[in-house]
């Protein structure tokens, strides 16, 4: 990839900036991610606990604003993009942060929660918790993503995320486990009960228990042209101390790497074609892209490539389908309109059939003839034409083929 000086030097600036506030506000934010397990850990565990660990191992090399200097442009371009896409959600964040307020309503932004579980510390950072008092006190918390496409269904990782939350909001009601950065509000506290925090923030009088109050977790899936909430979500404790017990792991296996016990090799990895695959900074060296025979043990990833075989046919029949039915729409617009050219309507759509100018295209003999009676020094047209070609650049082809294995019938 070739750039001129001063686009190159725009994007370097850029991307040095985007790096540098990303380092600040996620310090100033979350503090020091190594000394505690996250939420967005425990996700990452229930997926795939190496990459989780290596995190906190700090296995991971971290680019910094210093180092945009010395990238090359496809280096640069690269970790532009992927810093766009880590930003928007901050980015979107902020802006929902304004829409949610401007109701009126009683809003929390990054409320913490810590506490301590087999003495390791853990922290939950709730994107909005939004509060009523009265005669039904409610509170809902809302997490953003964001993603390129929409999913169908939450990934599990998320899913994990909203039970710790909602499940540590119930659990920790009473102890002295919340707090709040001045950076969010005008009114700073630590170490508070919710209640606490609502009557400091608030004037808000809720329950000294949780029991009569209606909580409910929601997850808030934006891209650049969509948005998709999923929930909602309940405080369940089977799914707490399920999350609990990933944060256990991921703690103690980083404690038996930094202590020289085991390697990172040794810890559990995500199996089949795992999106998470994609992203992971740690993805170079893990034995599950060193080992093929797992292919064919591990079932996960026979049941994705069978699902993208079944999605291929069902393409074909929607292709199919669809050209029926575009054909079906062209003849009963020619039997209404005749000759005419002008718009149809229905109640919600227009349509018009239109005659478009066909494709140019080069047709080889006629140019070879017209080249011959041009060309007398001994070059033949053949030669030319060779020289004159031009392959675009090579792509990759995806082919998958069921295996019909043999039967064996009964004698």
């Amino acid at each position: 990839m070739q750039l001129d000086n001063k686009k190159d030097g725009l994007l370097r600036f850029l991307t040095a900036g985007i790096l540098k506030y990303s380092h600040e506000t996620t310090a100033l934010q979350l503090g020091d991610r190594s000394q505690y397990i996250g939420l967005s850990d425990i996700g990452k565990g229930m997926e795939c606990l190496r990459a989780a660990v290596a995190g906190k191992a700090g296995l991971i090399e971290h680019l910094h604003d210093k180092d945009v200097p010395g990238l090359s442009a496809g280096e640069l371009r690269s970790v532009l993009e992927k810093q766009i896409i880590l930003q928007r959600g901050h980015w979107q964040e902020y802006g929902l942060q304004n829409a949610i307020m401007a109701t009126g309503v009683k809003l929390i932004p990054q409320l913490e929660i810590c506490i301590e579980y087999n003495g390791i510390p853990i922290k939950a950072h709730l994107d909005f918790t939004i509060v009523w008092g009265g005669g039904k006190p409610t509170v809902r918390v809302i997490e953003l993503k964001s993603n390129e496409l929409i999913p169908d269904h939450l990934y599990a990782s998320y899913e994990a995320q909203m039970y710790g939350q909602i499940g540590l909001l119930k659990e920790c009601w009473q102890k002295p486990c919340f707090s709040v950065t001045a950076e969010h509000n005008q009114i700073e506290f630590n170490d508070v009960t919710f209640p606490e925090a609502a009557a400091q923030l608030f004037g808000v009088s809720l329950p000294d228990t949780p029991e009569n109050v209606d909580i409910e977790a929601w997850v808030l899936s934006i891209s650049m042209t969509q948005i998709k909430p999923f929930g909602p979500y309940f405080p369940d404790n089977i799914m707490l101390n399920t999350c609990l017990q990933i944060a256990e792991r991921i703690w103690n296996e980083k404690e038996e790497i930094l202590s020289g016990n085991i390697s990172l090799d040794d810890v559990q990895y995500c199996s089949g074609f795992h999106p998470l695959c994609d992203f992971c900074n740690v993805n170079q060296d893990c034995p599950k892209f060193k080992d093929q025979d797992i292919l064919e043990h591990d079932p996960s990833f026979e049941a994705e490539l069978e699902k993208l075989a079944d999605l291929k046919e069902q393409e074909s029949v929607i292709q199919k389908k669809r050209d029926v039915i575009e054909q079906r729409i062209k003849n009963t617009y020619r039997l209404i309109n005749g000759n005419k050219i002008g718009w149809l309507k229905t109640s919600g759509y227009r349509f018009k059939v239109s005659t478009m100018p066909g494709r140019k295209s080069l047709d080889r003999d006629k140019l070879q003839d017209n080249m011959a009676a041009h060309i007398h020094d001994g070059i033949s047209v053949d030669d030319v034409l060779e020289q004159c070609q031009k392959t675009s650049s090579p792509y990759e082809r995806l082919y998958i083929n069921k295996i019909n294995k043999k039967r064996i019938s009964a004698a």
